[in-house]
Parts: structure tokens; C-alpha cells; sequence
């Protein structure tokens, strides 16, 4: 029997096609893409009735358990010439004389490739996983509730290797075969005059009109087990081999990987990786996890570890059933929600959670309704918890233990949140908005668009959740607390700073008056006084502040002034404001704006105009030693004139 890599002729009669398939992942790291879409396809395939998670072990080889070029060189016979062809795609590919790093990946507890190994054509209601993995391009045999859509995500397999080629090799669990198929994807090239289709096959060549059969040689496959390192055996499920892959494929760089997008599903004991190389074994499973986050990357930890913590904390809240659970009205129908969504008494007891506790889990229904069927109630949960001073972020989306990295969800501050699909009818709506590489949803994707009544709609309401709900329980804790007019504050350091920090209010009308009177005036005014709601708050950042909020119409434009000084233990902090303090559009003062402009009148005076249906400003660089008073009003009469001004020139 020889075996060899295989290049089919171009057929005239067909037109020729390049793979773009790798356009998809572009925006992802090849290892990174790698992990993502081998774990993803190792959960979806998990063996009705295993016991315990899935098993995953990763061999990285580096230099130092690289196969020697004589030991590689029968699983490269014929592919050499094509690998430096004219026009492959490749380059800088290695010589055939060169050793072969490579990372090997095995999953356990799974179904392996099942089905007919000679079909060659998609056949309606036939699930053959070996035909959708090895023959089909943009097909998916996988159903509407599991992970993958597109058919494109193993790509990454053959993207991830220097001659963009893989081997695999399944055990299957139904008949037991142990079967072993190596692919190619190049571009359209030429030897010699002659002219070959991007894909190749390793194994015995076809006849004419046949497809390429996987290699079943039983000592053919025993050796390369050897070589490669696997410990499949008998062991139903996929091994996958990526020959050549890129030396900075470390141990450290696979389990960052592995953590930075799975570990949802570990925490949740529904997953176990271990990565090794030649001198070392690492076990990431629910136990070691936590340990494993701590010697991670700075960018790694510093990302993940918080919400890790956030994580175990949700876990024990789905496991006790104790989420607040809202009660929507036409939840599928809103773009975002309102103080009338939700029922008062609800309402309430999530805004106690939120405020006294620091932490809230909440449980929200949403309908599914198909364009053409019928309505599908379903549900998500959101786990928030406040972080005071952590950076602006997004919420992080998991959709059925996947980690959708990327939606464009409004940003938060101050918070960690975690938005957890795992609902069948919801994980196949989202499923079918997202991209091939599973990592936002788009509302124009070609399964979603049509398919659903109020599709983009409830899409907006599941994105910005978080930032929606959080909005209307800030803006709730003030409307109901007339003492509450700013959050103005001490930002000093030092433990003798600490017992000095004091919440100052002030909301006169004009700064005279205010300076005037003395503080406890002030309090008693506010709280005879009933207020209006303001559309935005002002609140505490280190070594600074932050105005946002979400204006109405009539306030776009209309301008926030906001007095900045040094807090003084004697007299107006305002009247003996200094230069020499600082300067607000001087260093090291700097501002941080979104959704408005600014104007800087004095050094210490800022006008904000909102301009967007949100907006957010952050003033950062002040002395941290030193206490800072605020003073803030909507301005009457300070308006963005120039904008008034370009409107009436182009009328």
C-alpha cells in the first residue's frame, strides 16, 4: 500500500476557487482560534451516556520533541512539490529535510467521526460527522442548539500549519474503527506546467470519481501514534495533528488560551484540559484553575481572575435557584428596559441586592419568535457585581459554555458582569446571529436576518442588558434620595487622608450664593426641596471623577458646568483655587470623552454637552494626596452655539 498526498487536476469544466475561509478567524491569534474551535467541537461532540466532563489533553513539541525529518518523511511523501509550487499560498514553507515541530490535540468522552466514510454529498436528515469534518465546505451537520453553524470553523486546523495541512484521527464509538485522514488546503498552483486544485489528501489516490478513503492501516497507525505522541488507542473520539506549527506555541501560551475562553465550562466541571510538553504536565480542571489564573500573564490574569471569582459566585447562585427572576412585559419587543417593565416590588428588592450587597443575580425572560413558527419562551441570567475604580469594559457574553469575546455590548464602569445563555431556544438564536468564528452577532448574519420576528430588537436587548438594567438601578437610588445630588469626594491615599474624606453637596444655582452658605444650610435646603430627576450623576474615579448619563432630547447640547478645586480646612476651596494646582487642559490632568464635547472656560471650569443618547466624561491626573471638591449644575444658558450655528448654515 502507498501512501501519498494527493492534488486533484483543475477540472475545465469547474470554476476555480481559492479559500478565504481564513478571513474569518483573522481577528483572533492561530492558537487562539486553534483551542477555540477544537474545545468547541469536542463539547458539541460529548458521547450520550459518558460519565464526567470532557477529557482534552494538548502535546505542544516545541524544538525539543519535534519529529526528525527521516521520521517524518512518510507522512509527507507526494506533498513536497506541492508545498513549494508554484503559486501555493505558502511561504516561507520548510524543506523536507527540515525536523517537524507540531502540537497534538485529543479529546475523550466523545463520539468520534461516525457515519458513511464514502459519501461525498450533503444527503438531507443524514447526521455523518466524518463526511461534514473531512469533505464539506460550509455545511454543518451540527444541530440548531449546539455550538458551531457555519462548517468553516475547522479551517483553523490547516491555517494553524506552515503547509496549511492537518492529520486526523478518530475512533469511533459506534463501530470501533480507528481510521486516519491528513488534509491540505493551498491555493490554486502548477507544477510543471500542470495545473492542481487547493485540496489535497493524504493516503492511497483515488480512482477517477471517487473520493479519497481514510487510511485504516493498523501498523501504519500505531506508528504514527508513536510519532506524534498520541494516546488515543482504542479510545473513542479525535485526535487532530497540525505538523509544522509555529514555535511560539508554548505550554504557557496554549493555557492561557484554554483559560482565556473556557473557563466557564471548567469551572462548571464540564471540561478537562491537561497541556504538556516533553518535560512538564499541566492539569486545568475546577480544582487548579483559580492556582493556574494567579501565574498567568499579567494581561491574562488581571482580565480573567475577576471574573473567575464572579464565576464560582454564579455558579452557587444557578445551583441554589436563588436569582431575582424579572418580569418582563414584551421583553423580545424592546430595544432596552423601563422603570414599567418590571414589577415594583421586584424592583425593589433587586435595587436592596444591588445596593447593600454589591452583587446581583438576575434571571430575564425573553420570547423567541420564529418568522414562521411559533413563539418559543426562553431566558438568560445576568451576574453583576459591583468593582469600584475597575477600568471601562463590557459585559462578558457566554453563549452554552462558549466565551463570545467581542459583542458590542454598551460599555460599564465600576462593574464586572457576566451575561449566561444556556437555553436551548435562546443559544439557537444567538447561534445563528454570530460570525463563523463564534466571536460577535450581527444582525445582517445571512442565518439570522429574516428568520425571526423582532430579531434585531431582542438582539439590542440581550447586548446592552446589563448596561440598561444598571442605568435604571442607579438612576432609581437617586430619584428616591433627595440628599443624593453628587457623589464629590476625597481621593487621597493615605490613612491620615481617610478620617479628613467627606461628602460634600452642592446644587445652588449659582456660586456666590452657594459659598455663602454654610454646609449644613445646604443639606436642609435639599431636603425640603423636591428636585427633578437628572438625566446624569457625577461620581467618584481614582484620582479624579466622572459625569455620564443618558439625556433627553430637550437636554442634548445643553451644557453641564462643572468647578473643580482643592479642598481647603478653612474658607472657599473655589475662591482660593490656585494655577498652580493644576489646570484642567494642562498635564497631568486628562479627559476622557464619549458621547459629548467639552469646553474649558477657567483651569478649573469645564462645560460638558451631551451630544449622544449617552454620553461619559472622565477627568483623571488629580493629586491622590490631596481631598477634591466638585461643584456641578445644568447650565440654562451655556448651549452648543456652534452646532446651532452649523445648523442654520446648512438650512
Amino acid at each position: 500500500m502507498k501512501l501519498a498526498w494527493n492534488f486533484s487536476k483543475v477540472n475545465p469544466r469547474f470554476k476555480n476557487r481559492e479559500a478565504t475561509q481564513g478571513e474569518f478567524f483573522s481577528n483572533d491569534t492561530e492558537l487562539r482560534a486553534f483551542i477555540r474551535e477544537a474545545i468547541q467541537n469536542s463539547l458539541d461532540a460529548k458521547r450520550a451516556g459518558a460519565s464526567g466532563p470532557v477529557a482534552v489533553r494538548i502535546f505542544v513539541s516545541g524544538t525539543k520533541a519535534a519529529l526528525n525529518a527521516a521520521n517524518a518523511k512518510p507522512y509527507f511523501r507526494g506533498g513536497w512539490d506541492h508545498f513549494h509550487a508554484d503559486g501555493s499560498g505558502l511561504r516561507e514553507a520548510p524543506g523536507q529535510d527540515d525536523h517537524c515541530p507540531f502540537i497534538a490535540y485529543e479529546d475523550s468522552g466523545t463520539t468520534g467521526l461516525t457515519g458513511d466514510v464514502e459519501q461525498f454529498h450533503e444527503v438531507p436528515g443524514v447526521r455523518n460527522s466524518f463526511y461534514y469534518f473531512f469533505r464539506a465546505e460550509g455545511q454543518s451537520n451540527k444541530l440548531e442548539t449546539g455550538r458551531g453553524r457555519w462548517g468553516l470553523g475547522k479551517f483553523v486546523f490547516p491555517r494553524s500549519s506552515a503547509i496549511r495541512s492537518f492529520f486526523g484521527l478518530t475512533v469511533r464509538h459506534d463501530d470501533r474503527k480507528r481510521l486516519l485522514v491528513g488534509q491540505s488546503i493551498l491555493r490554486s498552483h502548477h507544477i510543471e506546467e500542470k495545473s492542481y486544485t487547493p485540496d489535497g489528501w493524504f493516503g492511497e489516490k483515488p480512482d477517477k470519481d471517487e473520493a479519497a478513503a481514510p487510511v485504516d492501516d493498523v501498523a501504519f497507525i500505531n506508528q504514527f501514534e508513536s510519532d506524534f505522541c498520541l494516546e488515543r488507542k482504542r479510545d473513542p473520539g479525535l485526535s487532530i495533528v497540525v505538523p509544522f506549527c509555529d514555535l511560539s506555541w508554548t505550554p504557557e501560551a496554549v493555557v492561557e488560551s484554554v483559560i482565556q475562553d473556557y473557563f466557564y465550562v471548567i469551572l462548571r466541571d464540564e471540561l478537562i484540559v491537561t497541556v504538556e510538553d516533553s518535560d512538564s504536565q499541566t492539569v486545568i480542571n475546577s480544582e487548579t484553575l483559580s492556582g493556574i489564573v494567579d501565574q498567568a500573564g499579567d494581561s491574562i490574569r488581571k482580565h480573567v481572575k475577576p471574573l473567575l471569582n464572579l464565576t464560582e459566585w454564579a455558579i452557587s447562585k444557578d445551583a441554589s435557584e436563588s436569582q431575582i427572576t424579572l418580569r418582563t412585559n414584551s421583553a423580545a419587543s424592546l430595544s432596552k428596559w423601563t422603570a414599567k417593565s418590571i414589577p415594583a416590588d421586584v424592583f425593589a428588592a433587586l435595587r436592596r441586592s444591588f445596593q447593600d450587597g454589591g452583587r446581583v443575580a438576575v434571571r430575564v425572560p425573553v420570547d423567541v419568535q420564529h418568522r414562521h413558527g411559533t413563539t418559543r419562551h426562553s431566558r438568560f441570567d445576568l451576574f453583576i457585581e459591583r468593582s469600584e475604580g475597575s477600568a471601562q469594559n463590557r459585559p462578558m457574553f457566554i453563549r452554552d459554555g462558549i466565551i463570545i469575546s467581542d459583542v458590542r455590548s454598551r460599555l460599564i464602569r465600576d462593574l464586572h458582569a457576566i451575561v449566561t445563555i444556556d437555553d436551548a431556544a435562546l443559544t439557537e438564536f444567538l447561534g445563528d446571529a454570530e460570525n463563523p468564528a463564534h466571536t460577535e452577532w450581527h444582525e445582517e448574519s445571512s442565518h439570522f436576518k429574516g428568520k425571526y420576528l423582532h430579531g434585531a430588537a431582542t438582539l439590542r436587548f440581550i447586548r446592552n442588558s446589563v448596561a440598561d438594567l444598571c442605568q435604571m438601578l442607579t438612576e432609581a437610588g437617586e430619584d428616591e434620595d433627595p440628599e443624593l445630588l453628587l457623589d464629590v469626594f476625597s481621593v487621597g491615599g493615605s490613612a491620615a487622608n481617610d478620617a479628613h474624606r467627606a461628602v460634600q453637596f452642592s446644587s445652588m444655582t449659582s456660586r456666590a450664593t452657594e459659598e455663602s452658605v454654610d454646609s449644613q444650610q445646604r443639606l436642609r435646603s435639599l431636603k425640603a426641596k423636591s428636585r427633578r430627576p437628572r438625566s446624569w450623576r457625577l461620581n467618584r474615579r481614582e484620582g479624579g471623577f466622572r459625569v455620564a448619563g443618558r439625556p433627553q432630547a430637550s437636554e442634548l447640547n445643553r451644557g453641564i458646568e462643572i468647578l473643580v478645586a482643592y479642598d481647603r480646612r478653612s474658607g472657599s476651596a473655589l475662591r482660593k483655587f490656585s494655577i498652580t494646582d493644576f489646570q484642567l487642559d494642562h498635564a497631568p490632568v486628562q479627559i476622557d470623552v464619549h458621547g459629548a464635547e467639552i469646553e474649558i472656560l477657567e483651569p478649573n471650569r469645564l462645560i460638558v454637552y451631551p451630544i449622544a443618547e449617552s454620553f461619559d466624561v472622565t477627568v483623571t491626573g488629580f493629586d491622590r494626596n490631596r481631598d477634591l471638591f466638585l461643584q456641578a449644575r445644568t447650565s440654562k444658558t451655556l448651549t452648543r452655539i456652534r452646532n446651532v450655528r452649523e445648523t442654520l448654515m446648512f438650512e
